[in-house]
């Protein structure tokens, strides 16, 4: 699996968000819900930056545990304004930072596949370690919704050098 080591500006992005576990995810696929919500209303973001792109944002908690603990999903766009922000949407600040950047073909579910990959061999090799707890996956045009084996979704963690 490729990693690449990118550079990314800080960002503000507007759009929903909700408390999941990663059960909720693969089993009754909440975040999906929750996309689609959003891609119907997507329009009412006035300021967004950039039409064709779309960030999903997981932040786990301190010591996560997937097995049983809560973290939030949020999916939003790029904005240049807070000033009209839209009914039930919320605002997510991300630091500029170091990215470890994977990218992903089909549907979300092979996601988890990129997660496995990054603890069970990049961190391990790479002589980089996490530097926040959160990911920024982005849908562009190469990706064709979350179910579509022909889509293609970036990944990106944030890192430092150990």
């Amino acid at each position: 699996m490729k990693a690449t080591i990118i550079e990314k500006p800080s960002m503000t992005l507007i759009g929903f968000a909700a408390n999941v576990t990663l059960y909720d995810v693969q089993q009754n696929r909440t975040t999906l819900n929750l996309s689609a919500n959003f891609m119907e209303r997507r329009a009412e973001v006035k300021s967004c930056i950039n039409e064709r792109e779309v960030f999903g944002l997981s932040t786990d908690p301190e010591d996560y545990n997937p097995e049983t603990d809560l973290f939030e999903f949020f999916i939003g766009v790029e904005v240049s304004s807070t000033e009209d922000i839209p009914d039930e949407m919320v605002v997510r600040e991300i630091p500029a930072n170091t990215y470890v950047l994977f990218t992903f073909n089909g549907p979300f579910e092979n996601a988890g596949a990129v997660h496995a990959y990054l603890y069970s061999t990049w961190l391990k090799e790479s002589g980089y370690e996490l530097a926040g707890l959160y990911n920024i996956e982005i849908y562009d045009e190469r990706n064709h919704g979350p179910e579509s084996a022909e889509s293609v979704t970036d990944i990106c963690f944030p890192v430092r050098k150990k």
